[in-house]
């Protein structure tokens, strides 16, 4: 029982954790991906046959998804997206934040589009068989502590026909990161002049260090509490239809605290903003580092 109410406790945690971060998140850029030529560099790596996932998928099934499903998905943007393009003619999702399902919701219905998203804990999710086109993830999954239990949903909940799209953070556990990581963000961020490596409180950022895990749990008792275990489990639940390497590797931690000095408006600024993904790009695509950010996508085996 008390392990059930820690649980409890931390699943409470993480989804205030996440409803708080809707004041933010669209008011500074923080994070890599934030910045929008990092983005489009991403969103690049990320097509398959010059197509974006949601319309590669949709190709593959022959038109929409009769029925789609979103593992923690937030304020359900990118359900919201699918259905806005034609891809899903109803759009279903789950979440632990009853701020970022509110929002959601609001959405679908201005949109009159077919579904529901729902306040739920996807670690103890029960899916109906055989009920999904696509079921997907984006930047969450690796928040979900009970991976076998929902691999094992997801892959009795696809249609015959259907796939399981992940698009996510599968790099070290908690973030601990590697030596070679540390090494190699570091030697970068040696040759960025001191205007870019300026943190908010004006002191300058030489490296970045591998946090104590009873930080990363202080901030978010979820985060990446299992990433580095996504793709083997992938691997072993689904049939590989395809995959994608993302990078984030080094942007991830390199840009962190620094990413709004980047002006997109300043030459030289992106200029090392491109030197640095393709470093990254180079690293990643040579199998001299790990990708820490991959789209896998999947489909059912054959029984």
């Amino acid at each position: 029982m008390e392990s059930a109410g820690k649980y409890r406790a931390q699943l409470e945690r993480e989804a205030k954790h996440w409803g708080d971060r809707l004041k933010v998140e669209t008011v500074e850029a923080s994070a890599w991906l934030d910045h929008p030529v990092i983005a489009d560099h991403y969103r690049h790596r990320a097509t398959l046959d010059d197509l974006s996932w949601d319309r590669w998928v949709a190709g593959k099934l022959g038109g929409a998804a009769d029925k789609s499903m979103e593992l923690g998905c937030g304020s359900a943007g990118r359900s919201i997206q699918i259905f806005d393009r034609g891809l899903s003619k109803c759009v279903e999702g789950l979440d632990a934040s009853p701020d970022r399902i509110a929002e959601g919701e609001r959405e679908r219905v201005k949109r009159s589009a077919p579904g529901r998203f729902v306040v739920a804990d996807a670690n103890t999710l029960e899916l109906a068989p055989n009920s999904y086109d696509l079921i997907f993830s984006c930047h969450s999954f690796h928040h979900f502590t009970a991976l076998e239990h929902v691999m094992a949903q997801v892959h009795a909940a696809l249609t015959p026909r259907g796939y399981f799209v992940l698009e996510e953070f599968v790099g070290p556990t908690q973030f601990q990161w590697t030596k070679t990581q540390i090494d190699v963000v570091k030697t970068l961020m040696s040759l960025l002049p001191e205007r870019l490596r300026r943190l908010r409180w004006n002191a300058i950022k030489s490296q970045e260090g591998r946090p104590r895990v009873a930080d990363v749990v202080a901030v978010s008792p979820f985060e990446s509490i299992r990433s580095g275990e996504i793709v083997p489990l992938f691997e072993q639940y689904f049939q590989i239809a395809a995959v994608r390497l993302l990078g984030g590797t080094l942007q991830h931690l390199l840009y962190n605290g620094i990413v709004h000095n980047f002006a997109a408006d300043d030459a030289e600024s992106l200029g090392y903003l491109k030197a640095i993904y393709e470093v990254e790009d180079a690293l990643v695509d040579g199998g001299l580092i790990p990708s820490d950010f991959q789209l896998l996508i999947g489909r059912r085996r054959a029984d």
